[in-house]
């Protein structure tokens, strides 16, 4: 019983304390969808071909990379006002979305806590 209490505790402060967030979007297919993270210079998708990051700056600046280092055509993505932009949304677009790293930094008393940041799903309605 008392391990049944100390996990209902744990699980409490983490929804109390916790900072992260999922959002949800749905969209039209072929709208322009923008997607913004303060200060992002990375923002990692997880789509049905597997996941890829945005680059905002460095070598790969408006480039989509896949987990194998290549670079995947690009003319569809655009940097806006420190936003991705998604000119026109597909169902290859489908999928959640990230600011890497997705990690809340907070520093406490006897050193620092983490929780994942947060991510939107975006999908096209039906």
């Amino acid at each position: 019983m008392a391990k049944f209490i100390f996990l209902i505790l744990c699980s409490s402060l983490f929804f109390i304390y916790g900072e992260s967030s999922l959002a949800r979007m749905n969209v039209k297919e072929g709208d322009e969808v923008p997607i913004h993270f303060d200060g992002a210079k990375k923002i990692k998708r997880s789509v049905s071909s597997g996941d890829q990051i945005f680059y905002f700056d460095g070598p790969n600046k408006g480039k989509m990379v896949d987990e194998s280092g290549k670079v995947i055509d690009s003319s569809n993505f655009e940097i806006s006002n420190g936003s991705l932009v998604i000119k026109k949304f597909s169902k290859a677009d489908e999928g959640s979305y990230r600011k890497e790293p997705n990690m809340i930094m907070t520093k406490t008393e006897h050193g620092f806590s983490g929780v994942p940041g947060g991510t939107l799903f975006i999908s096209i309605e039906s």
